[in-house]
């Protein structure tokens, strides 16, 4: 689906990962867990964070864990781009949405949410520098 599209699709229109389902999986299992033992006096009922799909937020509440990994290979994730025209907002940019950087293959370029990485620059300057044969 990804490729009939040529990456211009929604990210939320994807199917869901492997990882997603297991973390649903996991979930479902331990709800199923929980009414097994529904009719026990004192049941023993682990803690949903202990690798059941829940996670604990700062306030001690269970949340739902998404996904344990990234939600999609690096060169999936590299792929997605932005047709931003004068800034990239957050209720527009689908990679702001995404929670990545734009690239260079984003339709704006030199915006606020841009890959600065000088670390990579420096680099291969680096690497020029020491690749001449004398």
């Amino acid at each position: 689906m990804f490729c009939a599209k040529k990456g211009q699709i929604e990210s939320g229109k994807l199917p869901p990962c492997e990882d997603s389902l297991m973390q649903h999986t996991l979930r479902a299992n331990y709800q199923a867990a929980i009414w097994r033992r529904s009719l026990e006096n004192l049941p023993d009922v682990p803690a949903p964070s202990a690798g059941h799909g829940w996670e604990l937020d700062d306030g001690g509440f269970a949340q739902i864990r998404w996904m344990a990994g990234l939600p999609a290979p690096d060169v999936v994730l590299n792929l997605i781009s932005c047709t931003c025209r004068r800034t990239c907002r957050p209720s527009d940019c689908s990679c702001i949405l995404n929670g990545l950087k734009c690239t260079v293959v984003c339709k704006l370029q030199g915006c606020s949410n841009m890959v600065q990485d000088d670390a990579i620059v420096a680099q291969d300057a680096n690497d020029s520098d020491g690749d001449s044969d004398d």
